[in-house]
């Protein structure tokens, strides 16, 4: 994928440097609440040369114009890292194992219907993990809902940390005809989504095969997905 469309999509996980600048008293328990962290989460934090800090060391380093914090949450969901980048910087080693499992969630899609990891045993799963100003996404709409259509023995979930009615105006423009789930950040971190759009696929067991980043920049692209999603599924479901 070229560097341009990449940038395009990286995602936005992340706080930037103007909010501690417009807060110079922000404290843990402030910033805790403004992320939506459930108390019993563990928080740790790191700097720019990926060592753990304190809230404060981590606080100060967040002033610089040029800095955001990279958002880890571990595939259980009982932690959470915020490390210090600077754009254009590596970024830091995962504090957390990747995921080989789907993580265990239970959230209500936009029609407010239970959606749950147990649910979806039993079939392949196929989560894409987008949101609605990613043009990428857009474009993909189309050639996912073909391919969709060509398998209903598989489940697919549409997931994203837009709100609901954001989706809502989503779903209706572009005709999305996957089950959609909206504001689901804690979930997508759990499996450390970093670019849009990805492609994640859990076998029935829910033991994860692949992970396809891409996106189409162009309509004639676009043309392009239905058939590299469709050899790349059934590569990794043959194995």
């Amino acid at each position: 994928m070229p560097r341009m469309r990449i940038a395009a999509c990286l995602m936005l996980a992340f706080l930037s440097a103007p909010v501690f600048a417009a807060n110079p008293t922000l404290t843990e328990d402030m910033f805790r609440k403004s992320m939506k962290v459930a108390p019993e989460v563990h928080m740790a934090y790191r700097d720019l040369d990926c060592k753990a800090v304190n809230f404060d060391r981590f606080a100060d380093a967040m002033h610089n114009p040029a800095a955001h914090a990279d958002v880890d949450r571990s595939p259980d969901g009982t932690a959470l890292t915020m490390t210090v980048q600077l754009r254009g910087n590596d970024s830091c080693p995962p504090p957390y194992p990747l995921i080989k499992d789907m993580p265990a969630f239970d959230l209500p899609d936009l029609n407010g219907r239970r959606v749950t990891s147990g649910g979806l045993r039993g079939n392949p799963t196929l989560i894409s993990f987008f949101f609605s100003t990613c043009k990428p996404c857009i474009l993909e709409v189309e050639p996912l809902n073909r391919f969709a259509a060509s398998r209903p023995r598989m489940n697919f979930l549409a997931v994203t940390f837009d709100e609901a009615d954001e989706v809502r105006a989503f779903v209706r423009k572009y005709g999305v005809k996957w089950r959609v789930v909206p504001d689901a950040r804690e979930f997508i971190d759990r499996v450390r989504i970093k670019q849009y759009p990805t492609l994640v696929l859990f076998d029935g067991n829910g033991r994860l095969l692949g992970i396809k980043k891409g996106g189409a920049s162009d309509a004639l692209e676009a043309a392009s997905v239905e058939p590299q999603v469709t050899r790349w599924v059934d590569g990794l479901l043959r194995k």
